[in-house]
């Protein structure tokens, strides 16, 4: 089995060589770098050319949302956030994104969803999912508009 590469984007050193070293333990997964902020990640991943981005929305100087459009046409991209916010989900969703998640799952979750967001199956948290699919349900005068 050929593992699925990834390259993890985070501003927090502790979060982002955490992720990294706890997803270099999981089977199906190798690591192949870690980025300080949107920028690094767009370089790194277009030098590096992993089969995911693991990407924090919120960092200094280009944010995750910005990164992710960037390399839409390049790899595939996670968001990786404690933001749980719908605006966030739906920039995130405009700008490409394969998944949002929130940094609460656990290390076998977050590698799965890695290894499936690879395979083409797009990964949500499960209240994320919940709250995307009751907007999308949701009358169409009652939606918020997109964000811009």
């Amino acid at each position: 089995m050929t593992a699925t590469t990834v390259l993890v984007a985070d501003d927090q050193r502790l979060i982002r060589e955490g992720i990294a070293s706890l997803l270099a333990l999981q089977p199906g997964v190798r690591v192949l770098g870690t980025a300080e902020n949107g920028s690094a990640a767009v370089d790194l991943a277009l030098d590096l050319t992993p089969d995911v981005v693991l990407m924090d929305v919120r960092m200094p100087g280009m944010d995750g949302l910005a990164a992710a459009a960037a390399l839409r046409d390049h790899t595939k991209v996670l968001m990786l956030t404690t933001f749980d916010d719908d605006e966030y989900v739906i920039a995130a969703l405009h700008a490409g994104a394969h998944g949002y998640l929130l940094k609460d799952l656990p290390a076998t979750e977050l590698a799965a969803a890695i290894r499936l967001a690879h395979a083409g199956i797009d990964q949500y948290s499960a209240t994320v999912s919940a709250r995307v699919l009751r907007m999308l349900r949701a009358p169409a005068s009652s939606r918020r508009p997109r964000p811009r």
